[in-house]
Formats: C-alpha cells, sequence, structure tokens
C-alpha cells in the first residue's frame, strides 16, 4: 500500500499541513524542519499526487534547462552530463520533473514558450543565453544561469566553478615542481570561462614571468600539431596547462612524437578529471571540477528564487588539484 502525507508527517514528527507546505512551497520552512520532512518522504518511498498538487498551488511542478546545443565547448556532452545529473537529484527530492529545450539562436522564443504557457516554474541558462535583453524580458521570473555571465554587470543570479582559482592552483603546482616556462593551450578566447582560466594562469605566474597563450580547439589532432609546434621551438615550455582533457591528449601525442619525456621534461596540467584522465599514459594531473556539485547549487538556488528566499545571488565554488603522473618529477 503506498504511503500518504499523514504517514510522512507521522515519521518526520509534524503536522500534515507542514508536509503540505513543504510540497507546495508556499510558506518559510525552517531548513531543519524540511529536510525532516524530505528524508521521511524518501524512507517511506511516497510520491505526491503531482497533478493535484499543481492545481492546488498554481505551479506547474516542472523546471527548464535551456541548453544552447550549437556551443559545443562551452557545454560539452561530459559537462551537460554531469551537471544535470546534478540538477535531476535535486528536482526529484522535490518532486518536480526536469524539462531540456535547446535555446542557441532561437533561445528568446524557447524560453518564451516555456514561461508564457506556464510549463516551468523556473528556468536555468546557460552564460550564452543569459543576454540583457532576454533577463529583462523574463521581468523577476525564477532564473539561474549555470556558469558565470560575461557580462559582469549583469544583476541575476548565477553558479559558477572558480575557473581562475582553478588556473592559479595549477600554475603554482608546476612551480613548486621546478617547473620554469609553464604555457597555457586550448579553449576558445571568446569564451567568459576560458578567459577566466587564462587570467587565472597569468596572475599566478606574475609580471616578469615568460608566458605563452594559444587557444586552438578541443581535438586531439588539433591540438597535437599546435603542441608540436610548441615544443619544436628553441624556448620551447617545460610544461603546459591544457584547458581539458582532448588537449592534453594532443600534447601526449606531440611530446612521444618528439621524443620528450613527461614528467621529466614536459609537465602536464589539464582542466576536468574526465574518467580517461587517470588511465592514459601518462595519467593526468587535473583541476578537478565537480560539475554534479555545479549541477546541484544551481538547482537548489532556483528553487530558493522559486519560493522567493532568495534572489540576485553569485557563487564560485572551488577547485582542487589532483596529482598524477603527468607532473610528478622529482625537483
Amino acid at each position: 500500500m503506498s504511503a500518504t502525507i499523514h504517514d510522512v508527517a507521522k515519521l518526520a514528527g509534524v503536522h500534515s499541513s507542514t508536509v503540505s507546505r513543504v510540497l507546495n512551497g508556499k510558506a518559510t520552512i525552517t531548513k531543519e524542519t524540511k529536510e525532516r520532512v524530505l528524508a521521511a518522504m524518501k524512507e517511506l518511498d511516497f510520491h505526491p499526487n503531482s497533478v493535484a498538487r499543481n492545481l492546488a498551488s498554481g505551479l506547474s511542478g516542472a523546471i527548464g534547462v535551456v541548453v544552447d546545443a550549437k556551443d559545443a565547448e562551452a557545454f560539452s556532452n561530459v559537462f551537460f552530463s554531469r551537471s544535470l545529473f546534478g540538477i535531476e537529484r535535486v528536482a526529484q527530492t522535490r518532486g518536480y520533473n526536469v524539462i531540456i529545450a535547446n535555446g542557441g539562436v532561437q533561445a528568446e522564443s524557447a524560453v518564451a514558450a516555456l514561461v508564457q504557457q506556464k510549463k516551468v516554474d523556473g528556468l536555468i541558462l546557460p552564460p550564452s543565453t543569459a543576454k540583457r535583453q532576454l533577463i529583462a524580458k523574463l521581468n523577476g521570473f525564477p532564473v539561474v544561469i549555470l556558469g558565470q555571465p560575461d557580462t559582469e554587470q549583469l544583476a541575476v543570479n548565477w553558479v559558477d566553478n572558480n575557473n581562475g582559482q582553478g588556473a592559479e592552483l595549477a600554475v603554482e603546482h608546476l612551480l613548486q615542481k621546478n617547473y620554469q616556462r609553464v604555457a597555457y593551450l586550448g579553449g576558445d578566447k571568446r569564451l567568459g570561462f576560458v578567459n577566466r582560466r587564462v587570467n587565472g594562469y597569468l596572475r599566478a605566474l606574475g609580471a616578469e614571468a615568460l608566458k605563452q597563450v594559444v587557444y586552438c580547439e578541443s581535438d586531439p589532432k588539433i591540438s597535437s600539431k599546435v603542441a608540436e609546434k610548441m615544443l619544436s621551438a628553441e624556448n620551447r615550455p617545460d610544461s603546459v596547462l591544457c584547458n581539458d582533457n582532448m588537449v592534453a591528449l594532443g600534447v601526449i601525442q606531440a611530446a612521444k612524437k618528439l621524443s620528450i619525456s613527461i614528467p621529466d621534461e614536459l609537465g602536464i596540467v589539464t582542466f576536468d578529471n574526465y574518467p580517461i584522465a587517470e588511465y592514459v599514459d601518462p595519467s593526468l594531473t587535473v583541476v578537478d571540477i565537480d560539475t554534479a556539485l555545479l549541477g546541484e547549487q544551481t538547482a537548489n538556488l532556483l528553487f530558493q528564487c522559486i519560493e522567493r528566499i532568495s534572489t540576485n545571488q553569485q557563487t564560485l565554488l572551488g577547485t582542487s588539484l589532483i596529482e598524477r603522473e603527468s607532473s610528478s618529477r622529482k625537483k
């Protein structure tokens, strides 16, 4: 027999009306009480009648995630799947569904369809879609940006990884390993998160250090050719910070072709701890970005906006460095 709202209330030690308020998000409930109710729902495998609940509350019971499918490098499949997993996990605990819509050049019409037809109670947008004109049209509708907008003055909720701090961690690690000529390779300079990584790289090196920034596509074949040219130069870099794993694979290929030993003659650090990073030869030192946590934090902030608890909040999530063979030479 399925659990009822009264069963949840009894297990959580609250009144049935409190459980209803948690489900509807219409009243302020203490964090402790809300967590107790959600834990009881999970234990009892309680699934509310979403149709009845939504008719009573005026809510749709869904949130929208708009994706710019054309922006492949900024919103790659691995990034998206991990972030979406985090969003789905939070939405599920709230009894919400997630609707995915493709934005791109048709972002305004895609967003308008979701909002005007009341298909969603809130929206998660990529930075490429979060233009000032679109945000203004939404006029207070709950929105959170999954990533830091390129327009710094945009008064909107967003959550992102601290890309600049991640680059600083990587460069400091390489300098501690006694590498002296650190280059940055990969990425599209038109993308905000790439620029923030490059700026972190430049800050960590300081004004007097030699610097080399080369942009290229996230493709091992392309990055291999670019890296081969870099590593064949007279004053070649002795270490490379890569924008992502695909670029790092190209650097490894180039180094092997030129008989350059990793990590003794060349250190490599890359952003993103993709599954391949641990198993390539040599295994890759990475700046670990928790994209699942990014999705969770973005979804949590969106529900705060839906419940009118929080607005205009910007959050940067810290990164960490995982050292592996590609940079582990002895000083």
